[in-house]
């Protein structure tokens, strides 16, 4: 019996990223592999890549499969998305002809909870400040003062139970926090109490927290979910941080509320991004301001293309998908 042709919708550059040499033995050995070929996918070489697929790998830089690539390929039955966000791939389409997708947006929510965790355990210690007075050569822990808050304790808050968010609740619940708070619409209680986490609406949340870490996707219902209102009700002292999209957060708002100098931001995500020039985050000692490197970086690629080796192998052998994305909840994913 013949293998299912396996298709690398990516350059060559992506696939050295992302793809270790024995994950790609490991597709091969399952399927026949065609990879990536090109240094620039555009839609005529992702066409002709795509012809006669079964499975196809797609990632950064890969191109909506439109119809036109559907009809070179009516066999293809699995798309893996060596990435996050798969809405710039798939279409309405796919539920219509049964194709499956998988994302590998649990192994970018690794690297991702890590760095959030990490900023919000260095600015709880009022590394930030420290560092500053340290440079200018003072050896005076006054100048962290104000900002010091000890995890033990603390209340964390969560903003979304997205797979970022799940896992920075796993990291949170290595401390001894006095309580994880967790908002999302769309979590049930009995959900929220098997998390380990206590579900309240967004205000309460953002007044009970000494931090604050937004993790929700970018859609119509979370623009601008961060906003003067809520960022209002925010302790003093209390850390705020975003590793999500700038795009969730209203920027000219927060941008009021650092000035008042009473919380501080550690964000990794802008809208746009990058900042422009001139604009007050990068000056403001109360703004850590980061460029996007939360995520996917260096050894943390190499998880993505593990996930999709994974998910193939559970597709031949026909074992269960773990990472399969819900396209009846599409418009709710990032």
């Amino acid at each position: 019996m013949a293998k299912p042709k396996t298709v690398m919708l990516v350059t060559r550059e992506m696939q050295a990223r992302c793809f270790a040499e024995e994950d790609l033995a490991r597709i091969d050995a399952a399927t026949d592999l065609r990879p990536a070929s090109v240094e620039d996918m555009t839609e005529d070489a992702q066409q002709a890549q795509i012809a006669g697929a079964e499975v196809a790998i797609t990632g950064w830089g890969s191109k909506s499969i439109n119809d036109a690539m559907l009809a070179a390929a009516p066999g293809l039955k699995l798309v893996c998305h060596a990435a996050g966000s798969v809405k710039g791939i798939v279409g309405e389409a796919f539920q219509e002809r049964g194709i499956r997708v998988s994302s590998a947006r649990a192994a970018l929510a690794v690297g991702v909870a890590e760095f959030a965790f990490g900023m919000m355990l260095v600015s709880m210690k009022g590394v930030w400040q420290l560092h500053v007075a340290t440079l200018a050569g003072t050896w005076d822990r006054t100048p962290g003062d104000p900002w010091i808050r000890e995890p033990y304790g603390a209340t964390v808050g969560i903003v979304g139970a997205s797979c970022v968010g799940r896992e920075m609740i796993r990291l949170c619940k290595t401390l001894r926090l006095a309580a994880i708070l967790l908002y999302d619409p769309y979590v049930a209680p009995e959900q929220a109490e098997s998390m380990g986490v206590e579900l309240v609406a967004l205000d309460e949340l953002m007044r009970r927290s000494d931090v604050v870490s937004l993790h929700t996707p970018k859609t119509d219902e979370t623009h601008h979910i961060i906003n003067g209102d809520n960022l209002a009700l925010m302790r003093d002292g209390a850390i705020f941080i975003n590793t999500a999209r700038g795009a969730c957060v209203d920027e000219p708002a927060l941008i009021a509320e650092l000035r008042k100098g009473r919380i501080l931001a550690c964000l990794d995500v802008t809208d746009p991004e990058p900042p422009e020039a001139g604009n007050p985050l990068y000056a403001l000692p109360n703004c850590i301001l980061t460029p996007h490197v939360a995520g996917a970086v260096r050894q943390n690629c190499r998880r993505q293309g593990k996930l999709v080796a994974d998910e193939i192998e559970a597709y031949v052998s026909g074992r269960p998908i773990e990472h399969e994305v819900d396209l009846n909840r599409h418009h709710h994913l990032a």
